[in-house]
């Protein structure tokens, strides 16, 4: 999936060279996000585990098996790539949620912070080996590179036969629209879940966009090769998996409340450093610097989601993370259609100071997120407070 994240919108700028049709690819696969999203949630509930991860994991494999016979027989279309990534979108919110799930139940609470730290650094060492060989592919043959992705699907796959069942909890008898409600008005009346969620909406629509935008800095800012794309892609990467290795050591800090103001401070002005750097060494770092801060931030916002939940709703809390990291896709085609009206630096740079500025007005506004206070059982945070 991570080679897929560089390869499908290098594609689509690649045959319409626009950066307005690399959004409407982006935003296909999250409008389908933003609709499956709680239905996935609820199924990590009230499906076994292991049946869900399969059947969303198969799915995978076949979508990217389509992806590479369309490029291997140079048919694919901007239309074919925003048709698939409705497909990815809506698998997505099914696998996502339910590994997520996993999670907590492995583990004791304990050692919640260390997991969802080495579950994140994993995926950033995909960040770093996925985005740099595919990019390597791209500039040899784009057929191979797709050819690869599809291989570690299947390899996927076959890992994942090896996770125990997950055994649902029962269902309290409310059908799937009541599950569905309960899930959201239990987020929506607890006084930290609904916060950290704001928080990462505000993420996902400011900053977060810049990941999926690299392929318009690559070609129109920094004039440099796909190669050379495939390292900015994994300098975030290594970015994330050294910040991964440092919170899992020092997990204790992800239970101060005031983390993940702190870390999405950093996110931001690293974002707004990148985006107005031409100077590609500076633009590897601050991209370093980008994915470091948004792993620390988004492993403080789930360490404290996962915490404060319910076990019985574990996978609807993931799948809400799911759904708000959709909007992402989403904020990508505002983000394409204003750099084809202005320019990607003063578009990119923009979204980060506006980030920043929320922050401040989050810790102006909510005081118990400035106040450094370690986290509070369920029970202090209910809205009753």
């Amino acid at each position: 999936m991570q080679m897929a994240q560089l390869a499908r919108p290098w594609l689509a700028f690649d045959i319409s060279d626009s950066a307005l049709m690399l959004g409407v690819v982006a935003a296909s696969q999250g409008l389908a996000q933003v609709i499956a999203a709680p239905f996935g949630g609820l199924a990590a509930d009230r499906l076994p585990k292991r049946t869900v991860l399969l059947i969303s994991q198969v799915v995978l494999l076949s979508m990217v098996s389509v992806m590479a016979t369309l490029v291997a027989l140079n048919a694919i279309e901007v239309w074919h790539l925003a048709l698939l990534s409705v497909v990815h979108g809506v698998t997505v919110t099914f696998n996502n949620p339910v590994r997520q799930a996993y999670i907590p139940l492995l583990l004791p609470r304990q050692l919640l912070a260390n997991g969802m730290a080495l579950h994140n650094g994993a995926r950033s060492l995909n960040q770093i080996v996925g985005p740099a060989l595919v990019g390597v592919l791209l500039e040899i043959e784009v057929t191979i590179a797709f050819f690869m992705i599809v291989g570690l699907h299947a390899t996927s796959v076959a890992l994942s036969t090896r996770l125990p069942r997950g055994t649902p909890d029962p269902s309290g008898g409310r059908g799937i629209t009541g599950e569905l409600i309960f899930g959201l008005r239990y987020a929506a009346g607890h006084r930290v879940l609904r916060i950290i969620v704001l928080l990462s909406i505000l993420a996902t629509v400011f900053v977060h966009p810049y990941h999926a935008l690299l392929p318009v800095f690559q070609k129109d800012v920094l004039e440099v090769g796909e190669s050379r794309l495939g390292l900015m892609f994994a300098a975030i990467g290594l970015g994330a998996l050294v910040s991964s290795i440092v919170v899992a050591t020092f997990s204790d800090w992800l239970m101060k409340s005031w983390m993940p103001l702190l870390a999405g401070a950093f996110f931001g002005g690293a974002v707004v450093a990148f985006a107005l750097s031409q100077f590609y060494p500076l633009t590897l770092l601050m991209l370093f610097a980008a994915g470091a801060s948004a792993q620390v931030f988004s492993i403080a916002n789930s360490t404290q989601m996962m915490y404060h939940a319910d076990p019985a709703l574990y996978g609807r809390v993931a799948g809400l993370s799911i759904w708000i990291r959709a909007l992402m896709s989403i904020a990508v085609l505002g983000y394409g259609a204003a750099i084809d009206a202005s320019s990607a630096p003063t578009a990119v740079a923009t979204g980060g100071a506006a980030f920043i500025a929320s922050l401040v007005l989050v810790a102006l506004a909510f005081p118990y997120f400035r106040r450094g206070e370690p986290l509070t059982s369920q029970a202090e945070c209910l809205s009753s407070n």
